[in-house]
């Protein structure tokens, strides 16, 4: 009964239609339509009045073939923008009737699209400005997974994507949603242009990466891509919508973004899209567990050059001692000959990664989050190794005290406690970047789990330009590897207790 009042409520609300107009039309009294939008009463899916309903409001958006209509019950009709007007008349008394959802969450979704002003006939609507863009991409995965599974999604931008990320109620949902797509069997490529700022570089991979590390996203960049006059930005969900704006770099006008389901311009889109992953090149290698052999030729041949090389990792793991090894390998299952050959290959990298200076990022309260957990995961070991490498809370905090001694011990290693937003959003990613080397990603809670590696020099140069920044304008004290190793201890202490 709510649902009745509350969805023609949305639709009175979206059409601009008054109680006064409807009562008129129905030739009713306008408390009955009160009560209709407060839940006092109901109408019957086929009776005469819910048929005049529908014709009214249909009637209204005739000229445009129906295209509001259609937008509005897109949330429950997949094929809507392909139906016939029977089919739209049926669809839109159903809706109206339906008990299927609760009206909040009907409502919520139609106040993010009831603003829409019709830009073209049809089939295309524009949202203006910064908050009109959020709208427009939040629809565009809502209605992608109504589609789901099987949905195939591209995105390319070359914006510096401030509008993007100034809101982190945005970004959460953004990625919340993403991540949802993603575990239902869906693909998407993403197309980075990797010409733009350092810093809009690394803030666009840090963004992407929880949703790339599901394995089912695909990354490319455009080399020597460039463009001086334009920006432009296009979503595309195959076979179905594109969402998307230009303006030029001067411009200091509101950017207005569309919406469109017109098929040729979506087909444009597509063909569009696929000319610039042709152009493209695949911007990650990616290793998994059985590739692990290939995993550790890879570090190694990094390790061998010795430069600088920057950590993001929940606790640092350094100089592990012979001992330790084998305990961490014997616990997690290894036996007999394949211990002996992983455990020689473990040691190959630790012998070699004193090549190099080490600095690792520390946030205390990631620390502590981990060291509560009663087992913590240790993700390079895992991918070295070929399976999950697990350590419970006594052995992890002899592993993390060990290392804290061996980082104390040496000139090559240092620590630099470190909190951003930006760096808090990967909190279960570990990041590994070595100076004109190359950058890896790695995360061990996504099934399946993977490592990115890249070796394309601008992604390497942004990412290991903001550690490097980040390093440098980080207070003495945040620094000194005296000061850290205190107040690590102490955590270890009070998560002990």
């Amino acid at each position: 009964m709510i649902i009745l009042e509350s969805r023609l409520s949305i639709i009175m609300d979206s059409f601009s239609i008054s109680g006064k107009e409807l009562s008129e039309f129905l030739q009713v009294d306008s408390s009955l339509v009160s009560k209709w939008r407060s839940g006092k009463r109901k109408i019957k899916i086929n009776s005469p009045v819910m048929e005049q309903i529908v014709k009214y409001v249909m009637d209204l958006d005739g000229e445009n073939q129906y295209a509001r209509i259609r937008l509005i019950l897109s949330q429950d009709y997949v094929n809507v923008f392909k139906s016939a007007e029977n089919d739209i008349r049926l669809y839109l008394k159903d809706w109206l009737t339906s008990e299927k959802d609760n009206a909040e969450n009907a409502a919520e979704y139609i106040n993010e699209i009831k603003n829409l002003r019709n830009a073209s006939k049809l089939t295309t609507y524009m949202l203006s400005g910064t908050h009109g863009r959020r709208k427009a991409v939040l629809f565009f995965l809502k209605y992608a997974q109504q589609i789901s599974p099987g949905a195939e999604i591209y995105c390319y931008t070359t914006e510096d994507g401030s509008w993007f990320t100034d809101s982190e109620e945005f970004i959460e949902e953004w990625t919340m949603r993403n991540m949802t797509l993603m575990g239902e069997n869906n693909k998407s490529r993403i197309i980075f242009p990797l010409s733009t700022s350092y810093e809009s570089v690394t803030t666009s991979i840090f963004l992407w990466m929880p949703v790339l590390l599901t394995g089912q996203t695909e990354a490319y960049y455009i080399p020597k891509y460039t463009d001086n006059q334009l920006v432009f930005t296009y979503f595309l969900i195959k076979g179905h919508l594109a969402v998307y704006n230009w303006t030029s770099r001067q411009s200091a006008r509101e950017i207005n973004t569309y919406i469109t389901h017109e098929p040729q311009f979506v087909k444009d889109v597509d063909v569009m899209l696929q000319c610039f992953i042709d152009e493209s090149t695949r911007l990650f290698e990616k290793y998994d567990y059985p590739s692990s052999d290939a995993y550790i030729n890879s570090v190694v041949a990094i390790l061998e050059r010795g430069s600088k090389e920057y950590h993001w990792m929940s606790f640092p793991i350094v100089d592990i001692s012979e001992a330790l090894m084998r305990e961490i390998l014997t616990v997690n299952g290894f036996v007999g000959e394949e211990l002996e050959q992983y455990y020689e290959k473990l040691m190959v990298m630790g012998e070699l990664s004193v090549k190099s200076s080490h600095c690792y990022f520390i946030d205390l309260e990631l620390l502590k989050e981990r060291l509560r957990d009663k087992v913590i995961v240790v993700n390079e070991l895992s991918f070295a190794c070929g399976r999950t490498i697990r350590l419970d809370r006594n052995l992890s905090v002899r592993l993390l005290r060990q290392s804290l001694d061996s980082i104390m011990s040496s000139e090559n290693f240092k620590m630099c406690l470190a909190s951003t937003d930006l760096l808090r959003r990967l909190h279960q990613t570990e990041i590994f970047a070595k100076e004109n080397s190359k950058i890896q990603f790695s995360n061990t809670t996504i099934e399946p789990p993977c490592v990115l590696v890249t070796k394309e020099l601008t992604l390497v140069t942004a990412v290991y330009n903001y550690f490097e920044q980040l390093w440098n304008t980080t207070p003495y004290i945040c620094k000194n590897n005296e000061y850290i190793y205190k107040q690590i201890v102490k955590i270890i202490d009070e998560t002990n207790n």
